[in-house]
């Protein structure tokens, strides 16, 4: 947000938590429209509201995300409809609902903030890894799709960045992440939010004219490689 602000974008953007967006948008002088992503007909009135302030839209940033941490047995049916809603449904969704004005921009651009586990899957966040790889599929599609009307679709891959993801299905809140227990990546520190966003300013600008269809890792070496430990028999 705050770097899409720096860069003269007008912005938009929703959430769950009324406060933290109040907060944000103070901040950045940004526009927060409160919004539940699983309420489908509320997500739909907040994305128009959006495009009638802003008077179109030109790139369109897909950042909703839970986390519920555990095998796939130990993942609740429940929790794991919600990760699939938010996760899948709401960015599927809402770049659908978007489709129609993103075209007539004539020179749009989407971004899918996906994950590490878009490209390899963490047994530890079994069904968190099963929705970001699906966001991948998400991205693709729209890119071939977008291609041939001026719409650049890609996906960005962040690996740990700190404070990790807070967001957990409903009732699960003790599944957010602590960065306390990773382990750091190669390049020898975990991500930032400026980081990441560096990525996606350069994939909304014109810089990137040619670049459609990506799924860019960010993680600092992490995914690079499989790192053997060794450890010590007692």
């Amino acid at each position: 947000m705050e770097r899409l602000r720096a860069d003269g974008h007008d912005v938009v953007f929703s959430g769950r938590s009324a406060s933290r967006g109040a907060a944000v948008a103070e901040a950045t002088g940004a526009t927060f429209l409160p919004v539940d992503l699983t309420d489908r007909a509320a997500s739909d009135r907040v994305l128009d509201d959006a495009v009638a302030r802003l008077g179109g839209l030109d790139a369109l940033v897909l950042n909703a995300g839970i986390l519920f941490q555990g095998s796939i047995e130990a993942t609740p049916d429940a929790a794991f409809r919600e990760l699939v809603e938010v996760n899948v449904t709401a960015p599927f969704r809402t770049a659908r609902h978007a489709w129609p004005t993103l075209v007539a921009d004539g020179g749009a651009s989407v971004v899918v903030i996906g994950s590490d586990t878009t490209i390899r899957g963490v047994h530890a966040i079994a069904a968190y890894s099963v929705t970001k790889a699906a966001v991948g599929a998400v991205s693709d599609l729209f890119a071939g799709e977008g291609a041939p009307v001026g719409v650049r679709v890609n996906c960005v891959c962040p690996g740990d960045v700190e404070p990790g993801v807070q967001a957990t299905p409903r009732g699960h809140e003790d599944h957010a992440e602590d960065p306390a227990g990773w382990a750091l990546p190669p390049g020898g520190r975990f991500g930032t939010g400026e980081d990441v966003a560096r990525l996606v300013s350069w994939l909304v600008g014109p810089e990137s004219a040619h670049v459609n269809g990506a799924t860019i890792r960010i993680d600092g070496g992490m995914g690079a490689v499989f790192r053997a430990e060794t450890r010590t028999e007692t």
